[in-house]
């Protein structure tokens, strides 16, 4: 009798710039083999999510395998901006990204952006992760200049910093959605134009262990699927001689409720071990957490967030849509003051809806405005401007 699980042969229709082997490096095994349906699934997903193509089907037909894509460009700018609650406090990037370097999925890019009232540089070459068989790489370089400032007090400085990354990601095997990858940091940090308390200069070296547990399938419109993530970051700073610990827990979520419609879910937990030095500490604004928070202002020992937004989408041409978007951020702080003391914990909750203009065929490109009211800890409305998916 024929084995219905065999495959022994193969074909991809639909690549302009994407090497074959690109794509049949994500199976489990080499064909001719025996697949199970729940393995193809598993490789479909993994070819989705290398956010390449905006269109994946994969058909089996007695022995064959074919794989239909279509492909998105990959050699695109990078363009984000998001608007803070004044002029000073938005954050905006402008850089150049290869999504697809050698036709293999590898990103190269760099890029300049304005944020936490400073310059910051970034470059960077990175493996995907979604190969079996093979441990990932990526290594970045960064130059970063950040004002900082406290909501009780005319204390300031600027914070300089420079320094560099590698990560290796762990082969992600079939046979379980755990993931794990490990980051080495190093950094010379330095601090000018300082008002009232300066802190210490000094370099910091760390070590950050990340696990995931990754159901989550990407797409442009309806997302589906979870991503649980923690990270521990373990480091010190050198110089000063103090700990820089961190660690944050992340869950994603898509729950399709329809065709074109889905209730995104985000949520995050993270906290620093702090040895009173304002410099290592989390952020939390209407960039990222809540919208409607004053940005660069509530630098925090611990944080928790959660943004749900329920987005429904309509189809403007065949690589055009429109999406609606109701919203609702909520988060709880504490922050530190300029001596690295402690403030009690804070709530923040607002309601918004906005909308986005989405082209399939770009990769991570949007225009997205969104209108948020916040209730607490002030009243505040904002319109918010960004050129991605809020998250």
């Amino acid at each position: 009798m024929t084995d219905p699980g065999m495959i022994e042969s193969t074909s991809v229709e639909g690549l302009r710039h994407t090497h074959e082997q690109t794509i049949w490096s994500l199976l489990p095994r080499p064909v001719p083999g025996r697949f199970t349906n729940a393995e193809l699934a598993e490789f479909e997903r993994r070819v989705r999510n290398l956010s390449l193509f905006d269109h994946v089907t994969v058909t089996r037909f007695q022995h064959h395998l074919t794989v239909t894509v279509q492909e998105k460009f990959t050699l695109s700018p990078i363009l984000n901006f998001t608007s803070g609650t004044n002029a000073k406090d938005l954050n905006a990037t402008g850089g150049l990204i290869e999504y697809n370097l050698w036709g293999t999925g590898t990103q190269l890019g760099g890029h300049f952006n304005y944020s936490q009232r400073g310059p910051n540089v970034e470059v960077w070459l990175s493996q995907h992760s979604y190969q079996p068989d093979r441990y990932a790489k990526e290594v970045k370089g960064f130059y970063g200049v950040n004002g900082i400032r406290f909501e009780d007090s005319k204390n300031s400085w600027t914070r300089n910093r420079i320094g560099g990354e590698f990560e290796v990601k762990g082969p992600y095997a079939y046979a379980s959605p755990l993931r794990y990858e490990v980051v080495f940091e190093m950094y010379r940090e330095s601090i000018d134009d300082a008002a009232g308390v300066r802190p210490p200069n000094g370099y910091y070296v760390g070590i950050a262990p990340e696990f995931a547990w990754d159901r989550y399938r990407w797409h442009d419109l309806v997302p589906s699927g979870y991503r649980v993530t923690m990270e521990l970051r373990p480091g010190y700073f050198l110089g000063a001689n103090q700990p820089r610990h961190e660690g944050r827990l992340r869950y994603l979520q898509g729950i399709p409720l329809s065709p074109m419609t889905v209730l995104m879910v985000n949520g995050m937990a993270e906290a620093v071990n702090n040895s009173g030095n304002p410099n290592h500490s989390l952020l939390l604004g209407s960039i990222q957490g809540v919208r409607g928070l004053s940005d660069n202002l509530y630098r925090n020992c611990a944080q928790t967030y959660a943004n749900l937004e329920l987005r429904h989408a309509v189809k403007l041409a065949p690589r055009w849509a429109v999406q609606g978007v109701l919203f609702s951020d909520l988060g709880l702080f504490q922050s530190f003051t300029k001596e690295g003391e402690l403030h009690g914990w804070r709530g923040a909750v607002n309601v918004g809806g906005g909308v986005r203009v989405i082209p399939t065929f770009l990769t991570n490109v949007l225009l997205r405005v969104d209108v948020a009211q916040l209730f607490k800890p002030e009243s505040n409305l904002l319109v918010q401007v960004g050129i991605t998916q809020y998250f």
